[in-house]
């Protein structure tokens, strides 16, 4: 092997790489960054809060509709059920006059009874004036054995509520569906006619029949809910009264709507009536 030579000259300068360039981005001082980017979009927070204001103020309506319903006060803006429930919410509350809702719906249908705590919450409806009774006469041209509603001067029995305004036939029904059992009296004055027990023929042929708010007719052969309470009229002497009681759990039958009479017509016989109110507890 041979010894080395001198260096070769000096190469031709060698191609230089560029670094890429930078991805330029315009700067922005505190002043100038949009405060609505930061913020997000006013006309949507309005929105958005608009919409919970609703949800939340629909959420305490019907918390206090909640409350109304555990907490009824009897009145028109927060009547009760019934008078039963009335009095569990309120055992202090006197007997009286009470707002109530038993179908629960809007309290414009609401309507006031009688509530008869010191029978244990009942409900109370009365007749309407018309339907209410009549005086003693002889109706002398009457035919024994006719409904009241066929008299010349009778009709059917319709019942009101406390301010003397009709029931719905809704709310009535959903009172019955509240009720486990409902009573009505029945004062019979009379001269010389019997109402239910006739003493001289030891009989109840001629006994009152009432008819049924469910068209079922109801009397002294056919319904054991039916009591005398007093019977001075069995006697057929002079002038006396008899008291009849239905005190049922068929509630369906009360307040019953008409009345049929069977003993009058002769010489000195009289008879006139009055209806009590229909009360409904359970």
């Amino acid at each position: 092997m041979g010894i080395p030579g001198p260096p070769g000259p000096p190469g031709p300068p060698g191609e230089v790489i560029q670094p890429l360039p930078l991805q330029s981005f315009p700067k922005r001082s505190k002043r100038s960054i949009d405060g609505s980017q930061l913020m997000g979009n006013t006309d949507g927070n309005k929105d958005y809060n608009d919409g919970m204001e609703e949800i939340f103020g629909s959420l305490n309506a019907l918390k206090q509709e909640i409350e109304h319903m555990k907490h009824p006060l009897g009145t028109h803006a927060n009547p009760a059920r019934t008078c039963k429930d009335l009095q569990l919410c309120h055992p202090d509350f006197a007997d009286g006059e009470y707002w109530i809702d038993p179908n629960q719906g809007c309290p414009g249908d609401s309507f006031k009874v009688y509530c008869n705590f010191t029978a244990g919450g009942e409900s109370c409806i009365y007749p309407d004036k018309k339907s209410a009774g009549v005086r003693l006469t002889s109706w002398p041209k009457e035919i024994p054995g006719s409904w009241f509603s066929e008299f010349k001067r009778g009709k059917m029995m319709s019942y009101v509520d406390s301010e003397g305004n009709p029931i719905s036939v809704v709310q009535m029904t959903f009172i019955r569906l509240l009720s486990t059992s409902a009573r009505q009296n029945f004062t019979y004055s009379c001269s010389r006619s019997t109402a239910w027990h006739d003493i001289v023929l030891n009989s109840y042929d001629n006994a009152i029949r009432f008819l049924g708010s469910n068209d079922e007719e109801m009397s002294y052969d056919n319904n054991s809910y039916i009591t005398a309470l007093a019977d001075g009229c069995a006697a057929k002497k002079g002038y006396s009264k008899t008291v009849l009681e239905i005190n049922t759990p068929r509630v369906e039958q009360l307040p019953f709507v008409d009345i049929m009479f069977n003993d009058f017509g002769e010489t000195s016989q009289k008879f006139g009536f009055e209806v009590g109110p229909v009360c409904f507890s359970g």
